[in-house]
């Protein structure tokens, strides 16, 4: 067993959207805040419940049983997501980007920043082709763009993923 506050910085990246009963989240996160030092910083991935009901829209075979609005507003309540194909894509939970804040403070921490972190994801291909022929310059551009949009509530209703950034409180 790892001693308590023995890190600086602590990384999660998973347990909060593959744990579906809340219980299981809330234990995670207390053993995070177990292992970090007061005044630590804690970096932690979420999947955000609005790209999910977007991605079971725009490809609804891919992500079965969101594949009828039944299924996809049952979801939208719940954010928990079994994929109804076997061997894809593992039970997970998605949070509603409103609740991630709230959430990580109650057990703890001091939110310094909440980010898409992967919002280039959404460019296909063809469309990073399209702006690598246009030199490194540009593409140098598009990515510091991406980055500085990164906190924008817009970025991170469409990214996969979401890093939360957070110091462990000195008090509980």
């Amino acid at each position: 067993m790892i001693k308590d506050e023995r890190f600086d910085a602590s990384l999660m990246l998973g347990p909060m959207y593959h744990l579906q009963k809340e219980s299981e989240r809330i234990q995670a996160v207390r053993e995070l805040n177990r292992v970090t030092k007061k005044g630590g910083l804690v970096f932690v991935a979420f999947m955000p419940r609005i790209r999910h009901i977007l991605t079971s829209l725009i490809s609804p075979e891919n992500w079965k049983p969101n594949d009828n609005m039944d299924t996809i507003n049952q979801f939208s309540l719940t954010g928990c997501f079994n994929h109804a194909d076997e061997g894809r894509f593992t039970g997970a939970y998605y949070f509603n980007i409103a609740d991630i804040n709230p959430f990580m403070e109650s057990q703890g921490f001091e939110t310094l920043e909440l980010i898409g972190s992967n919002p280039g994801a959404i460019l296909s291909n063809d469309s990073w082709n399209y702006w690598r022929d246009k030199g490194d310059l540009e593409v140098k551009k598009i990515i510091d763009l991406i980055k500085e949009k990164a906190t924008d509530p817009n970025i991170l209703g469409i990214s996969t993923h979401l890093l939360y950034i957070g110091k462990k409180k000195y008090s509980r």
